[in-house]
């Protein structure tokens, strides 16, 4: 699995900064085409440092024809438990999606911790570690 700069929602964010405010992810990836590729890239979804405790963290798929987002809709929801690291989720986007995408995170104002989050979409992954 590589990570691509330009495939990035979030890189390495702190996972409290979802506690108190849901958000939406730092990047939104233009999925060029509109999600007609012959083979569809992985939403993948990385937690490292020391366990969050408080609370879940749910993410959302967001998909729009416009960059600003203005009328997002979500078309895939996850829900990573408290405690969680590693390779938390991966997922192939699904056929017909809009062309441009974003996460939505929301958390738990009792969210601690000293974890990060990395999201991206890649080419391949690693379906065993999952």
């Amino acid at each position: 699995m590589i990570w691509d700069a330009g495939n990035l929602f979030l890189d390495k964010k702190a996972i409290t900064t979802y506690g108190t405010t849901p958000a939406a992810s730092d990047n939104v990836v233009a999925n060029t085409g509109g999600g007609v590729a012959e083979e569809a890239c992985w939403l993948v979804v990385e937690i490292t440092g020391a366990a969050s405790a408080g609370g879940n963290l749910t993410i959302e798929l967001q998909h729009d024809t416009v960059a600003a987002m203005s009328s997002a809709a979500t078309v895939a929801s996850f829900t990573v438990p408290t405690g969680s690291q590693g390779l938390v989720v991966a997922a192939r986007l699904p056929i017909g999606l809009k062309p441009f995408l974003r996460l939505y995170l929301t958390g738990s104002a009792s969210m601690t911790g000293d974890a990060v989050v990395t999201a991206g979409l890649v080419a391949d992954v690693d379906i065993k570690a999952v």
